[in-house]
């Protein structure tokens, strides 16, 4: 069976199989290392955590007090990776609560998945924008259109989705924080791209030109260090953990491993992992959702990405929960953020969104 065929027939309610991640080994070097995919302390966490995202996630569908729309994009991918969705699964309430809540805040002429609320006044911006596009391409790669929406199938929405992000890149290749084709800056844009890349998967249709003009951006924010700065303004000013890493993981995602910049990236993304250099910066969470992924999709190039920094991250994650409620509560959100990207983060070994196949 395709792994596509696989997905979709789960997601309509065929038996559950074993998670095709579940305790796989990893060879390296010719020899089988110990290190495994998954241990009993990750899969406890990622229990309790998607335990508390479904308990606190409201009426409405929206989870967290704040920036709505991006918090609930990754709460529901989080769900997804579980291999939930809207029909199936666990949480397939909380899919289903999910995808309503980014629907309605998706404004149908022109697509822009948005609170109505400004940026700072509790409106996510292009990030939660990113985010969401992110969220409903993947459940449209497991699913199709499965799900009832009434005027409008997820394609549609998806597809228009696609457009304001294409539409409001920057001529430098980058985007900001709102829907406007001037401005730029790297965490925006590395949100944009990955949503791009998902959506292709999906098979929606991209503009080749406006992906590889966002990887050039972040190409160009690379230092000669192998940090990534905030904006190609900021270059030379040393740049964080937390975009280094999600630049990275864009470069990773797309398969370019080989360029001198990356090479320098990864090897500055395993110092910071490995504690050789500061990380700097308080967006742990954000970071360790970039980094996790850096670390999983560079592992077909060197598995050292993923026996050692994904294991780290993974250490660090599973001890930060606080284990009385399930939450990852450092965040500055309340949890909602840190649960959603930590449970994610958590679950690339199960390997069920369709981003995540190797």
């Amino acid at each position: 069976m395709e792994r596509r065929d696989f997905l979709k027939a789960t997601a309509f309610g065929a038996p559950f199989l074993a998670a095709p991640g579940l305790l796989r080994g990893v060879v390296q070097d010719g020899k089988a290392s110990p290190f495994q995919d998954m241990i009993p302390q990750q899969i406890e966490a990622i229990n309790r955590g998607l335990d508390w995202l479904a308990k606190n996630q409201y009426n409405s569908g929206g989870v967290g007090s704040t920036c709505q729309v991006a918090f609930t994009g990754v709460a529901g991918l989080a769900f997804l990776a579980n291999n939930s969705t809207p029909y199936r699964g666990k949480y397939a309430k909380n899919v289903r609560a999910c995808l309503k809540f980014i629907i309605r805040n998706s404004h149908k002429a022109s697509g822009y998945i948005n609170e109505s609320a400004g940026r700072g006044l509790g409106g996510s911006g292009m990030h939660g924008h990113g985010y969401a596009t992110w969220f409903i391409a993947e459940l449209y790669g497991m699913c199709g259109d499965m799900v009832d929406l009434g005027d409008e199938s997820v394609k549609e929405r998806l597809q228009k989705a696609v457009i304001i992000i294409e539409s409001s890149q920057d001529p430098n290749g980058g985007w900001t924080y709102e829907p406007q084709p001037y401005g730029h800056e790297g965490s925006v844009t590395i949100t944009q791209v990955q949503a791009l890349r998902s959506a292709r998967n999906a098979g929606i249709k991209v503009k080749k030109e406006v992906i590889e003009k966002g990887i050039d951006y972040i190409r160009r924010s690379t230092m000669s260090d192998g940090t990534i700065a905030y904006s190609l303004g900021s270059r030379g000013s040393g740049g964080t953990y937390a975009l280094t890493a999600a630049g990275m993981c864009v470069f990773a995602m797309y398969g370019v491993y080989d360029s001198p910049e990356v090479k320098r990236g990864m090897a500055a993304l395993m110092e910071f992992l490995q504690g050789r250099r500061a990380r700097g910066g308080s967006h742990d969470y954000y970071a360790h959702l970039y980094a996790g992924q850096a670390c999983f999709f560079a592992k077909s190039k060197d598995p050292v990405f993923w026996t050692t920094g994904f294991k780290t991250i993974r250490d660090e994650l599973v001890q930060a929960q606080d284990k009385s409620t399930g939450c990852w509560s450092q965040d500055g959100y309340g949890g909602a953020f840190g649960t959603a990207c930590a449970c994610l983060v958590l679950q690339i070994p199960y390997r069920y969104l369709p981003i995540f196949q190797d």
